[in-house]
């Protein structure tokens, strides 16, 4: 789960499970698909992840007011990354600006809870298969902007990292090494390479090929490995960076900022109201908005009857381990996936503490093994539940550390999994949001012929939401764009700032990753298998 060789191509090898399963299986197909169109809310019980323990800001984990805000500018649905790149755009564009506008995230349980608080701890684009795989759905010019939208996200998060202070976040670049145990993916992966270096040469220049020999000299792989292939990545403590944001806005906004967590938004009205005429309700009460934005990754659909069936949930499964080894000098300088015939394992370190042996730090977080389950990965689509594990995956995630490197051994500290949010196109939904997909009507408001002022525009609908597996190195820039947008600057050349590129939004948002009805209309899990 997260920023991974890429979650795509192991959903990928599930859906073709699928796909295979239509003529032979009809019962077990006909249940994914049930699955898939039937959105469910957050479970209130999910297992716990390693990146939740120890919380730095502990009176965050359930931040809440006594009661909820009567009204607010924008409210804001999910609390993970993509919500709190929403609103740390809102907010600084509008002090730049000079107005104000107050911002309420609604969060069905605790702070950061979901795919992000869950994920493997990534910021990582596979250039060479992410081109690849997007390129067979998308065609290439269209696979070449999505993935220098992907790199943009790297230098992005490590420039607003260092400009907020944000050191307990463990935002680092890092070495990445994917090595290839099966032969079959090894000789496709060296073609994915050649492809980028002939096609998108600016994004190949750090990716190196190395041979078995050299994957086990350089890199302790084991006597499995059939070769690696190296570039550039990042990793981090994902939702520490998420909750210290936060912990930002909160000290430097103060009234036109809060969090509800444990507030579950069951329906949304639309009123004859100009200023605030969305009425959110919740499991706490009732609060109403100008705008709302939907950043609830695979739960969207919850809300946006119309993306019912375009959106939905792969359980994904993560694991944190106390590894012995080689590996423990390299005080999270690397990370890697394991690619094997069906499917690939990912893995970041923990920098080491400095201030003993036995002080916390140097963990292994390893994750994948979707294709594992006795369903082959196609019994975890669709699952909307993050308070269980497979023991079939869990049980092959807590071995395969010492089978794919030398002198490697590992203690599982902590199991869980989380809930992915995947479009049956392989992209984000983000931007504004059709009626027809909400079912509900859209306000517009009153000028009576004088300018609209700075950061004003009619109340809507937004969305960003459905990273693939992906989110770290999609959502952040996504919220921004969404942020931009919804102030009316999306037109507006803008200078470079930590979190946000220079230019208009359109300079670096490719279009793909916009929501509309064509795209809606042209995408469906059938159209998406028979591309495997």
């Amino acid at each position: 789960m997260g920023a991974v060789l890429s979650t795509i191509g192991a959903t990928y090898h599930a859906l073709a499970a699928f796909w295979a399963e239509l003529s032979q299986n009809a019962a077990e197909s006909n249940a994914l698909l049930r699955r898939i169109a039937t959105p469910e809310s957050p479970v209130p019980d999910p297992t716990v992840s390693f990146w939740q323990t120890n919380p730095k800001y502990p009176e965050m984990v359930n931040m809440k007011s006594e009661s909820l805000p009567q009204s607010a500018d924008i409210v804001v649905i999910g609390s993970g990354i993509s919500g709190a790149s929403v609103a740390y755009t809102i907010l600084t564009e509008c002090r730049e600006l000079g107005i104000e506008k107050n911002v309420v995230i609604l969060e069905a349980r605790q702070v950061c809870s979901g795919a992000t608080g869950r994920n493997g701890g990534h910021i990582k684009c596979s250039p060479y298969l992410t081109y690849s795989e997007l390129k067979a759905v998308l065609g290439p010019e269209k696979a070449k902007r999505v993935l220098h939208f992907q790199l943009k996200h790297l230098a992005t998060i490590l420039e607003l990292v260092e400009a907020e202070g944000l050191a307990e976040a463990e935002a680092r670049q890092v070495e990445t090494v994917d090595l290839f145990i099966d032969q079959t993916m090894w000789d496709k992966a060296q073609d994915m390479v050649l492809e980028l270096r002939q096609e998108v040469p600016e994004c190949a220049q750090d990716t190196i090929i190395w041979d078995a020999k050299q994957a086990q000299e350089r890199f302790g792989a084991s006597d499995h490995c059939y070769g690696a292939i190296s570039y550039r990545a990042g990793a981090m403590w994902p939702y520490r960076l998420v909750t210290s944001i936060y912990k930002v806005l909160q000290s430097r906004y103060q009234s036109r900022f809060s969090i509800e967590s444990n507030a579950t938004v069951q329906q949304i009205h639309v009123e004859d109201n100009n200023t605030t005429p969305y009425r959110i309700c919740t499991s706490r009460g009732n609060i109403r908005a100008a705008h709302v934005v939907h950043a609830t990754d695979a739960f969207a659909a919850n809300l946006i009857t119309g993306l019912k069936g375009k959106i939905f949930p792969v359980r994904g499964h993560m694991s944190a381990q106390a590894a012995e080894g080689p590996s423990s000098q390299l005080d999270g300088s690397r990370s890697w996936s394991i690619v094997g015939k069906k499917g690939f394992e990912y893995i970041t370190q923990r920098p080491r503490e400095s201030t003993g042996p036995h002080s916390p730090g140097g963990e292994i977080m390893l994750g994948g093994g979707l294709c594992k389950s006795d369903g082959k990965g196609m019994d975890e689509i669709g699952i909307w539940k993050d308070n269980g594990t497979d023991p079939t995956i869990s049980a092959y995630l807590s071995g395969v550390w010492s089978i794919a490197f030398k002198g490697e051994q590992a203690c599982v500290l902590q199991l869980w999994s989380g809930c992915m949010g995947f479009t049956t196109d392989l992209v984000p939904f983000v931007g504004e949001i059709s009626p027809v997909f909400t079912k509900r009507r859209r306000v517009f408001k009153k000028t009576n012929g004088t300018p609209s002022e700075p950061g004003s525009t009619s109340p809507n609908e937004w969305i960003t939401a459905g990273f693939n597996g992906d989110g770290m190195v999609l959502a952040w820039l996504s919220g921004t764009a969404v942020g931009l947008t919804l102030l009316g600057r999306e037109d507006v050349h803008l200078e470079a700032r930590p979190g946000r590129p220079a230019g208009k939004v359109m300079d670096w948002l490719p279009e793909e990753l916009r929501l509309s009805e064509s795209r809606i209309r042209d995408s469906n899990i059938y159209k998406l298998a028979r591309f495997l």
